[in-house]
């Protein structure tokens, strides 16, 4: 039996490219759940509350999703990778939070670390793609 050759990994210098692709990646499927569930909140009793989780879930799918991606376009170390592609996420969220005067509190360091988390997954599931 033959075996399949691999892809070889992107060169180094790829790298930020690769993040900023799956950063918007996960940033353009947040904004797709984000108008779905818009429209869900709209038109069936589905309350604000339960928007918000739903919300929150979505959210951690499009992480995964980005992440997975940077994590198979660079091929190598994904946990590192997927972790610094989540981070970067979160971090835009809670600084577009900030800017909506939303606020920062004890949630938001929950909020990063979850993001180091999925993020991480995703990239270690993108590694495991190739």
């Amino acid at each position: 039996m033959a075996r399949r050759k691999r892809k070889q990994a992107e060169p180094v210098d790829a790298a930020p490219w690769a993040h900023l692709r799956g950063l918007g990646m996960a940033m353009l499927l947040t904004a797709v759940f984000l108008v779905a569930i818009t429209v869900l909140v709209s038109i069936t009793p589905l309350t604000e509350a339960a928007a918000r989780w739903l919300m929150a879930g979505c959210c951690a799918v499009a992480l995964f999703v980005g992440s997975s991606h940077t994590g198979k376009r660079l091929g190598r170390s994904g946990w590192l990778n997927g972790a610094v592609t989540g981070l970067v996420y979160v971090a835009l969220l809670l600084l577009l939070a900030v800017l909506l005067d939303l606020g920062l509190t004890a949630g938001s360091l929950i909020t990063l670390a979850m993001g180091f988390a999925v993020g991480a997954a995703g990239g270690v599931a993108g590694v495991n793609r190739r």
